[in-house]
């Protein structure tokens, strides 16, 4: 009998620890006192309305009588602005089109009781990290197989056995050249009558200037804009080495010689300061900011030595211009 009563009340206790249990779970359970509590106080979403790393922004709230949400914002709102007990609320906000940072406040209440949620949305758009357009490239590899055809060599990874090189004028490469849109910046802004001093290595180009005449390229019109007119902000990279015994000085400058845009930010500024590209013969990563340019610009690479400089050799290869974060 004692047995009996004993597992009796083994069983009332564990059927009273589901229901605890249960009413824990669920948040439901008609207590006299209301109850309210939320997850998270504060969220910082991106542009498109999402967390930065492009999921919902979700809050827990807890409310055994029930739960209203409201908002100060048109622009703010949650998938379920009522519920009772535990419930994921996923907060809704629009794209900001603003082009400003802004704020908005949630508003969780229940019987007089209330929580608010601060929302602030930024201009970060997680998207564009993963679709940057690339405007143009330019890796030279089109003279690999003039090169090998034609015995020229590699002087930047090779040394003094490198020094064979060919014109890009030359009948063997002339066509190849004229199909990249590039043109010579000496020949087109200083001199037209002077003399090409532009030749491919195996793989890139060099720019052989021994008389007193600073040399360089003009890219291509950039491509992948959605129009003629959109103006972007971007980077440009390439690598450079100095050539020579010595190596030569070669103060390398990054220009916009034509249409729109700038190389500094705060300032309609055509043209960077001169930068020596290196101290040996090896190659060196060289990157500029561009802002605002369009497909009207025309951008130059080229050196400014001074006039009294008679050598100013030089290589460059792997040039891009990427659209900036």
């Amino acid at each position: 009998m004692k047995n009996h009563y004993l597992l009796m009340s083994l069983w009332g206790l564990f059927a009273l620890s589901l229901s605890l249990v249960s009413c824990g779970m669920d948040d439901k359970a008609d207590e006299a006192t209301p109850r309210l509590g939320i997850s998270q106080a504060r969220y910082e979403l991106a542009l498109p309305g999402s967390l930065n790393d492009g999921t919902n922004a979700v809050v827990r709230i807890t409310a055994n009588k029930g739960y209203r949400v409201t908002s100060n914002q048109p622009w703010l709102s949650v998938d379920k602005p009522e519920g009772i007990g535990l419930t994921d609320v996923t907060i809704v906000c629009d794209s900001n089109k603003t082009g400003v940072q802004r704020e908005g406040t949630l508003t969780v209440s229940t019987n007089g009781i209330e929580e608010t949620i601060t929302v602030i949305q930024t201009l970060f758009d997680p998207s564009v990290i993963a679709h940057l357009r690339t405007f143009y490239t330019e890796d030279f590899s089109w003279t690999l197989p003039i090169a090998a055809a034609n015995d020229l060599k590699d002087p930047v990874e090779n040394g003094a056995e490198g020094y064979t090189r060919m014109s890009v004028l030359d009948p063997n490469a002339v066509g190849k050249w004229q199909t990249t849109g590039l043109t010579d910046w000496y020949q087109t802004v200083v001199n037209p009558t002077g003399a090409c001093k532009i030749n491919i290595q195996r793989g890139y180009l060099n720019f052989n200037s021994n008389s007193y005449f600073n040399t360089g390229i003009i890219l291509p019109a950039i491509t992948g804009t959605r129009n003629s007119s959109e103006a972007v902000n971007a980077t440009l990279s390439f690598i450079a080495s100095p050539d020579g015994g010595g190596p030569d000085d070669v103060p390398l400058v990054v220009e916009i010689i034509a249409g729109p845009g700038s190389v500094k930010a705060d300032a309609q500024q055509a043209k960077t300061a001169p930068k020596i590209i290196g101290s040996s013969v090896a190659w060196n990563n060289m990157s500029f900011e561009l802002f605002g340019i369009t497909a009207d610009t025309r951008i130059a690479i080229h050196t400014e030595a001074p006039g009294t400089q008679k050598y100013c050799r030089w290589y460059i290869d792997n040039i891009l211009i990427k659209e900036n974060q």
